[in-house]
């Protein structure tokens, strides 16, 4: 039973990262795919990537906010 738990725990822990990089390798390919196609396609899919990252990034800043609370 405990390997289970341990197990569940470390899955828990590296899903978040494992799915960054997949999504990452993803956005790569689907960037070269689009520029293959047409340029400015290119460009769409690139600005869709940036608007990811920057929302990521402000789910995880709203995370660590919320999970460390400034000291009073």
């Amino acid at each position: 039973m405990q390997t289970l738990v341990i197990s569940r725990m470390i899955f828990m822990i590296l899903l978040v990262p494992v799915a960054l990089i997949m999504s990452v390798l993803f956005a790569v390919m689907l960037v070269f795919v689009a520029y293959s196609r047409h340029p400015v396609l290119g460009l769409i899919v690139i600005s869709i990537v940036g608007a990811g990252i920057y929302g990521l990034v402000r789910w995880e800043q709203h995370r660590i906010d919320r999970d460390n609370p400034p000291e009073q």
